[in-house]
C-alpha cells in the first residue's frame, strides 16, 4: 500500500484539461486531494506531460484553475496528475472543497479516503 502525504476522497466534479492549446473533457472524476486527481479523458495523456486543468465542483460557481499540473502516470485506471502549488483563490477553493469532503468522511455521510496508486 502507498502511504500517501494528502489523502485522496471519491469526487465527483467535471472539468476541462488543456494540453497545447487544445482542451479536453474531464469525462469522468475518481477522486481529488490537495495535491491531486485521477480523472478519464479522451486526452492522449502520457508521464509527464504538462497540462491546465479548469476543474468544476459540486455546488461552486467559480472552476478551480490549476496552471502547470504534472500527468504522473495513465492507464485503463485513468490519469493521474499532481497539482502545483496553486495561486489564490484557487487553492482556498480546493481547499474548501477538501474539507467539506473531510467532513462527509466524518459524518459517515461519504466514502473513506482512499490509498492505492500515486
Amino acid at each position: 500500500m502507498i502511504v500517501r502525504q494528502h489523502p485522496r476522497f471519491h469526487a465527483s466534479f467535471s472539468g476541462t484539461l488543456i494540453h497545447r492549446r487544445e482542451r479536453h473533457a474531464i469525462s469522468k472524476s475518481h477522486d481529488l486531494s490537495r495535491r491531486g486527481c485521477r480523472v478519464q479523458s479522451t486526452c492522449p495523456a502520457f508521464t509527464g506531460m504538462k497540462v491546465d486543468l479548469l476543474l468544476t465542483l459540486p455546488d461552486s460557481k467559480t472552476p478551480i484553475v490549476i496552471q502547470g499540473a504534472v500527468v504522473r502516470w495513465s492507464g485503463s485506471e485513468g490519469i493521474g496528475i499532481e497539482f502545483p502549488s496553486l495561486v489564490s483563490p484557487h487553492q482556498e477553493l480546493l481547499e474548501g472543497v477538501i474539507q467539506q469532503l473531510e467532513a462527509r468522511v466524518l459524518r459517515g455521510k461519504h466514502f473513506a479516503p482512499i490509498s492505492g496508486r500515486a
